[in-house]
Parts: structure tokens; sequence; C-alpha cells
């Protein structure tokens, strides 16, 4: 009576969207015929109270009308009062649920008593059950029908959802979405998705990508695996079996759910529709890798690092797979070069990242395309509150991290396995942000990335054309000329493309010191001749033959700059201890006060324009400071992201500010 009394009804599950008085009174109509017609009676007297039960069951029951009845308004109510109080009890024991989903509890087992099997009810079979149902009794039905819905109707009717419905989407509307979803589907989200053990991210993208398109269309796994690109249907199929047999399932779901709705309310940066159709021929040339490594200081390698940095560069363009690169311009689908790929990301610095983050911008403004980014990545927030298979990136010790991936050979392995989490997890850390280059040491100074942009700088290949080809000169004189070791003379002309005459290969004996390691150790850090000795394993005598080579001018022995550094040591004892390191050696205060100086500004080149001082200088002396305290200071600039302070960089800079003040 409470509900013929109101124009509109907001009780249990129609509390989320209120319904039409009339439209509720058909509910309770469908599910009292339901009742009469096909509830068993043992299951009646278990539901409804004795009395009802008793009267109802005493006497033959009505059959419901049919036939012309439909069209006479009232000749369908049952005959007796006994009947239809079991028709609206049963009803209302459904529909008086605080919501979509425990009414549809309440129905399953109502259905379940009428059917052995609930797979033999359709999601439509409702549509019968009388004219003008709510939407609401249409989702609870959807809900009630949930344990039975293969994986696909799953997220094809939303059923993690407050209300479950049938789908709305039109092929337009299909298609518009399938042209914000990268084939490969986005890192950050299939790190969240994929399980650690079992399905394997990278098998996994383009199914979770093709799955973006089920939820709220009439879509099939078949064409939403063309609409994203050359995908397999079957393999989308029984992936997605995989998924539904992990205990996050609905999650997952829900995630997908979330992801569908945000991609249709919003306008996203990138076409990807387009970006699969570029031709990607121009990628990265030869030439352009080896200017990139000559300005980054990165080794070009014997061709597979420029084929990999390749791939991967197409794969963030494209959203395709690596292995859809045609073979020639580097597309490989091999184990080993998986491996590689790895441990190519693991090696990856800063400055590598934005020069390849330009190119792609370069490759794009090539075919006209200036509006978009390189990447995008759709929100996390969008998974808050979801228990997810996979590791959550954002946990990930970032310093630490850096600190692991110079440790070792299988460096991205090795991080995983020290921090707990997957290694998909730590290749995209890695991708995002990409660990600094190694700590200038003696053990690294050997031929490393920064020793050869100095030469690179210092003996372009026409220079060293002339100096080797057209004057002959032996590798020893021309590194005795320009101050660089045999073995970085070596890989240069291996860079240049210039074949070596067979000659002695006494620059790989035991003792031998480079040139920068020696100015770094004796000039720099004034260290004595004795004390390089003993390291190196020589005598005192052989370290200043050494630096007579190099041509470095030997200090007097003792004097008063043995003195200052003796003096700072011991200064340097009364300070906070988080900064002793960086004030035990000449200068340490210089590079301390220049840290401050920087802080504010959004990347080091903007701060050197404004201080005056030349960039290099400036990324050397902080570069220095992070060398000297162990831990990176500044999470560094990247495209539309200014640079910021770490942790521990906050700690330094109120130390420093304190000694300052």
């Amino acid at each position: 009576m409470e509900i013929i009394d109101r124009a509109t009804a907001a009780f249990g599950p129609y509390r989320a969207s209120p319904q039409p008085t009339s439209a509720v009174l058909a509910d309770i109509r469908a599910l009292g015929i339901r009742v009469l017609s096909d509830l068993p009676e043992a299951v009646l007297r278990e539901r409804i109270p004795a009395d009802i039960a008793e009267a109802h069951l005493s006497t033959d029951p009505v059959p419901p009308h049919t036939g012309q009845a439909m069209d006479r308004p009232g000749f369908m109510a049952p005959p007796r009062a006994a009947d239809t109080a079991v028709a609206v009890t049963m009803a209302l024991s459904i529909l008086e649920q605080p919501g979509i989903h425990p009414a549809g509890e309440a129905l399953r087992s109502l259905l379940e008593a009428v059917r052995e099997e609930l797979t033999q009810i359709s999601v439509t079979s409702i549509d019968n059950w009388g004219r003008g149902i709510s939407p609401v009794l249409q989702s609870v039905h959807l809900a009630a029908l949930a344990p039975s819905l293969r994986p696909s109707e799953y997220v094809r009717y939303r059923i993690t959802t407050e209300t479950p419905h049938r789908p709305t989407r039109t092929t337009q509307d299909v298609e518009q979405r399938a042209r914000k979803i990268p084939t490969t589907f986005w890192p950050s989200w299939t790190v969240r998705l994929a399980p650690p053990e079992g399905v394997h991210a990278r098998a996994l993208a383009p199914v979770l990508a093709a799955l973006l398109l089920i939820p709220n269309s009439r879509t099939s796994l078949d064409q939403a695996a063309g609409l994203i690109g050359d995908i397999d249907g079957t393999e989308v199929s029984r992936l997605l079996q995989e998924l539904d047999d992990l205990p996050q399932w609905p999650d997952i779901a829900t995630a997908l759910d979330r992801l569908a709705d945000h991609l249709d309310a919003t306008s996203t940066p990138i076409d990807y529709r387009r970006r699969r159709l570029l031709d990607y021929t121009g990628l990265l040339p030869h030439d352009r890798w080896l200017e990139i490594c000559r300005r980054t200081g990165t080794p070009p390698g014997t061709g597979r690092r420029e084929r990999i940095a390749r791939c991967q560069l197409f794969q963030r363009l494209s959203g395709l797979p690596a292995e859809s690169l045609p073979d020639d311009l580097g597309g490989l689908d091999s184990a080993e070069f998986r491996a590689t790929s790895l441990r190519f990301t693991a090696l990856q610095t800063p400055e590598l990242v934005h020069v390849l983050q330009q190119e792609a911008l370069t490759f794009l403004a090539s075919h006209d395309i200036r509006d978009e980014p390189v990447t995008w990545q759709p929100p996390a927030a969008l998974l808050a509150g979801l228990s997810l298979p996979g590791p959550d990136p954002a946990h990930v010790d970032l310093p630490r991290l850096h600190q692991l991936v110079r440790e070792r050979q299988h460096p991205v392995q090795h991080a995983a396995q020290v921090l707990g989490t997957t290694v998909e997890a730590i290749r995209h850390v890695l991708d995002e942000h990409p660990a600094p280059a190694p700590p200038l040491t003696k053990s690294a100074a050997r031929a490393t990335g920064r020793i050869r942009q100095q030469a690179r700088q210092a003996i372009p290949a026409e220079r060293f054309t002339r100096f080797y080809l057209d004057e002959h000169r032996p590798l020893q004189q021309i590194a005795t000329l320009t101050g660089f070791s045999r073995r970085v003379l070596t890989d240069l002309a291996k860079e240049y493309g210039i074949p070596l005459r067979e000659g002695p290969k006494d620059y790989k004996r035991r003792g031998t010191v480079e040139r920068a390691w020696l100015i770094e150790q004796y000039v720099h850090r004034r260290r004595t001749l004795p004390d390089l000795a003993r390291e190196a394993g020589m005598s005192t005598a052989n370290m200043a033959r050494w630096a007579h080579t190099h041509n470095i001018p030997l200090r007097p022995r003792g004097g008063a700059s043995h003195q200052t550094v003796l003096r700072t040591t011991d200064e340097a004892e009364a300070l906070p201890a988080i900064l002793r390191k960086a004030l035990t050696g000449p200068h340490g205060r210089q590079r301390l006060a220049r840290f401050l100086a920087v802080q504010p500004y959004p990347t080091l080149t903007e701060a050197a324009q404004d201080l005056g001082i030349h960039q290099s200088a400036l990324v050397a002396q902080i570069n220095r400071l992070e060398d000297d305290l162990g831990q990176p200071l500044f999470e560094r600039a990247e495209r539309g992201r200014a640079m910021k302070l770490t942790r521990f960089g906050k700690r330094v800079a109120a130390a420093a500010q304190r000694i300052r003040e």
C-alpha cells in the first residue's frame, strides 16, 4: 500500500534508481507470476508463513491466465487472496533486499529452485515475465545469474557495478573507444592486472586491450581483437579464462569497467589507431643513434643495442608489440633478444631517455603530429580500493632500485628478487625513472660512457681518421697526444668504423693507469702518489711515471695542499653526519652551496643559465656531490615534470641550510 500511495519507489534495490509506481508493481506482478507458475510446493512451504502456505496449497492452484486476458486490466489478478499473498510475499522478499546484488542473491535461490542449473536460464529470459518491467529488476536478474555467466559476459554486463545492465554502447561508440587504447595496453596497468606467475605480462597486455572494448557493448571477443590490432581472438578467450580463475577476477573486471567508463567520458591525448598506421621506416636511423650515443655518453654497442632502442621507441610510439617492427628495423622476437632488452632497460640513463623522448617527438612531427605526447597513462586513481594480482610500482623503493641495478650482471631480475616485486614492475619503474649513471670510480672509469663522450668531443671521426689512417700514427702516440687511453681509442675506432692495424696489445696489461682516474684521484681528490700506488698494486715511482705520461704535474711532497686536505677532514668531523662525506675533499662547500642554489629551478639547464654556470660544470658538481654522499639528491626533470628533491635530498638540504644559517 505504501508503494501504491506514492508516485515513485526508492526502497531496497530501487534506492540507487527510483522507479515509477507502475514499474515497481509490474516487477512485483512479474515475480509473483513466476512463483505461482514454477515454484515447487516444498519450496513454498519453506519460504512463506505457514498459514498462507496452507491456505494456498489446501485447494488446487489456479493457473495464471493467458491469451486475451493480457488485454484486460485486473483480470490477471489471482482469484483468491491466499494466492495473491503468496505472490506478493515472495516478490517482496526479493525486492526489499538492501540493494541490487543482495536482491540478486535472493532471486538466485528462487531461480535455482525452478531450474537445476542457472545456465539453463538466459540473460533475456526475464523479458517474457510481463510488460513494463523496470530496469532495476533486469539488473537484479543479471546479478542473480552472475555465477553462471561466461567471463566475457561478466565484463559485458558490468556485473561488478552497483547496477549491472545490458549493453547500451553502439558500434560507433566502441570504435571510438578503440582509438584510445594501445594494442599492448598501458604498462602501469598491465603490471597491476597481471598475476606474478602463470600469465606473462607480455602476452596479457594485448588481451587486456581487447577486453577493454567489451564492457557495456555487444562486441564479440573476435571483433574486439580485430579492432585493437592483429590479435588472435582465441588467445584472448584462453587468457580471459585464466584471469577468471584468479581470486582477484571480480576486481580485475571492476578495473576494466572503470577504465572503459573513463575513456568513454574523457578526451584522451593520443589517437592510437592513427599511431598504429604510421610508417616507422625512418625511426631512429643508424647515424642518429650514433649521434645520440655521443651526446649522452652511451656505448653504441655492436648493433643489438641500437635495435633494442629502436624497438622500445617503436612500442612506446605505436602501442604495438615490439616484434611488430619489421626484422630489418630491429623487430626480433626471441628469448635472447628479450633478455638483452631487459638489461638495456636497466642500463638506460636519464640523459639517454630524455634524448630518445625528443627523438620520438621529432618523429611524430615528421608525420604532422604535433599535439600529442609520446606516451600517456590512465590515472592510477581508478584502481583505488581494488585487490589486484600484480604489485603497485608506486611502492618500489626508487633509490634502492637505482643502487641495485648498478650492482649485478642481471640487474632487473636481481632487483625484483631483493625488492619482492615482479620483473615487469621493475622494468616499468626504470622506464619512467631510469637510474643515474654510476659514479666515476677507478673500476667504473675504464672505458665508461662518460670518458667516451669526452673522447668523441675531443677526437671526432675526421680527426681520428687523419691521425690514424692519413698520418699512420700508432694508438699509443694518439693516446699520449690526446690524453685518452688506448682502450677508449680502440672503442672509438670501432664506433667510427675504422679498422685497426695489428699491433701489440700492451694496453691490456696489468698495471695500466687511466688518465681520467689519475686526474680524479690525484688532482681533484688530492690523494698522494704512494696511496694511489698501493691501491693500483705498483711502486710510487711507477705511478709517478704514469703521471708524467699523462702530462699531469706532480705536487711537491707534503706542502700546503696536503695540510689543507687534512684540515678540511678535521673540520668535517664537527659537521652533521649526513654531510661529512661531501665535505672531506676540496671544494665540497662550493658544491653544497651550488646544490642549495639549484633547488628552486625546474631543471639543471635553467639553473645553470640563471646562475651563470656552464651546464656541464653544474651537472658535474651535482653528480660529484651525489657520488660523495652515495645517494641521488634529485629526481631529474622529464617532459611535463619538473626536477624535484628526493627524500634523501630534502634531508641533505635541511642540514646544509642549517650550516649556512
